[in-house]
């Protein structure tokens, strides 16, 4: 590949990153199957899918093309400000002292999530055609903040694209992306299953119902599905850029994130000159958004196709930089200390006809059959502290915080909870929700409230109706990172 095609099909990756993202962010969320229309979006809009890539292009340019998941750790601490869901568990985990790929796994719900899959192609464009070193990179970059099915989705991801600067089948470039993940993972039966709907002529639909069926997930953000919808997006669109695209938005969930990758793999696969040639507009900017912070960012997609192909040039003049197995598998996770320690004493599981007589006895400190227990995660298993359905329980713990401070007070669960501080009650609800611990999300029944510095006492009642019951304790500053530095006494 000469350098006019290498210019020519990187540059088609990020112009379709930037046209599908854009096409997708005004539905992201929706969950039904949507009819956009396969038309250019009438402005780029910001997205974290190349917000996260343009700080690893600034690391790439001041550290050289060795860097590892230490270095793109560095990047999260002092470069990325995004809050939301697996990317604040991470950032939390690197402020307490943690290192990759504990930081993916430990205390983060969400490891499974598009936040990783999302940034792989600067791994693919600084390494085309040679999947293998793209997908060393893109185990590094996700195990910051991902584990299992979120780092097998960006390996897979990664080298998919990578293998996309050389060839143009499909069915090629998804076995071998497929080659570099463990057969029976999520995303490689995600990827098989969509390929085998495709080919037995199933509507996109009623393939992407049945894909729900088999692999879906409450968390719109969830990468298996939308894994799934990219591939479909790319197997339906049949070549045709915007109908890859809208083909991928139209099945609903993560779309800006699906739009973006099936739009960045059909920018690949056609290139720039034939992309203009079929009359899409031109619109090279590079749009930033407010979750990055200090790096030196390109203004332009030509810049930024400049950068990136300088870094190629290092990369293939190294020979000795490290690539990803085949069959590639997750290690086991090094010994580690969980930082976290939340001490709660817990009742015995009470009725819920007449709980008012036992919420008074507890109020007024005439309960006290309490047992202590140590959570070492904000992730609390309480079913077994109840014998049978439609009963509650009641936690009772002292937290103490430094200074006076605004705080979102989020008892996450399936089921209903009351919370009362200091004697005082400021949540109550019971209902049946799907168990999403994001204290940024809509709708979460939290509460915010702003205590002063010291001692207070939170008392939690927790209900169980049928079935499991998923429960999270998770109190967030203003900017909904996890406050750390409150204390819990025993």
């Amino acid at each position: 590949m000469d350098n006019c095609e290498y210019y020519d099909r990187v540059y088609g990756c990020w112009f379709g990153k930037n046209i599908g993202g854009s096409i997708g962010i005004p539905v992201e969320g929706t969950k039904e199957f949507l009819s956009v229309p396969a038309a250019e979006p009438s402005e780029i809009l910001p997205n974290d899918d190349i917000d996260l890539q343009l700080v690893w292009l600034d690391i790439l340019k001041k550290k050289g093309v060795k860097i590892n998941s230490s270095d793109l750790a560095e990047g999260w601490l002092n470069n990325i400000t995004y809050p939301c869901d697996e990317y604040g568990f991470a950032k939390v985990n690197l402020k307490l002292g943690l290192k990759p790929p504990v930081t993916g796994y430990y205390n983060n719900w969400f490891h499974n999530g598009m936040g990783a899959p999302i940034r792989s192609e600067i791994w693919a464009c600084i390494a085309p055609g040679r999947p293998e070193v793209a997908a060393w990179y893109a185990w590094q970059d996700a195990s910051v903040d991902h584990w299992e099915e979120g780092v097998y989705g960006e390996i897979f991801l990664a080298a998919l694209e990578s293998a996309a600067f050389y060839s143009r089948d499909l069915k090629t470039v998804i076995g071998t992306a497929l080659s570099f993940i463990p057969g029976n993972s999520a995303i490689a039966r995600v990827a098989k299953r969509v390929s085998s709907l495709h080919g037995e002529g199933m509507p996109l639909k009623e393939c992407r119902d049945s894909l729900l069926i088999e692999f879906g997930h409450h968390n719109f953000t969830d990468c298996v599905q939308n894994i799934g919808f990219i591939i479909a997006g790319l197997l339906y669109g049949e070549g045709d850029f915007l109908r890859t695209i809208v083909s991928a938005v139209n099945c609903g969930y993560d779309t800006d994130c699906t739009g973006a990758t099936a739009g960045a793999i059909a920018g690949i696969m056609t290139g720039r000159e034939k992309l203009l040639a079929s009359g899409y507009a031109s619109n090279g900017k590079v749009v930033t958004g407010k979750g990055i912070r200090d790096i030196e960012a390109p203004e332009t997609l030509s810049e930024l196709t400049k950068d990136i192909m300088e870094l190629g040039k290092k990369v293939k003049d190294k020979k000795d930089l490290p690539a990803l197995p085949a069959s590639f598998s997750l290690p086991p996770l090094p010994d580690f200390s969980p930082p976290l320690s939340y001490a709660f004493e817990i009742s015995e599981p009470f009725e819920l006809e007449g709980i008012e007589r036992a919420e008074e006895a507890v109020l007024k400190n005439e309960y006290n059959n309490f047992t202590m227990k140590i959570f070492k995660s904000s992730f609390f298993d309480l079913n077994p502290y109840f014998r049978k359905p439609d009963s509650a329980i009641f936690l009772k713990g002292i937290i103490k915080i430094p200074k006076k401070k605004k705080v979102k007070l989020f008892p996450a669960s399936t089921d209903g909870v009351k919370m009362w501080l200091d004697g005082k009650l400021i949540l109550s609800h019971h209902q049946h929700s799907e168990f999403i611990p994001a204290s940024h999300r809509p709708g979460s029944p939290l509460a915010e409230a702003e205590i002063d510095g010291g001692e207070h006492v939170v008392l939690l009642e927790v209900i169980r109706c049928n079935g499991k019951l998923d429960f999270a304790w998770i109190v967030a500053n203003r900017k909904n990172f996890l406050l750390t530095r409150a204390e819990y006494q025993k």
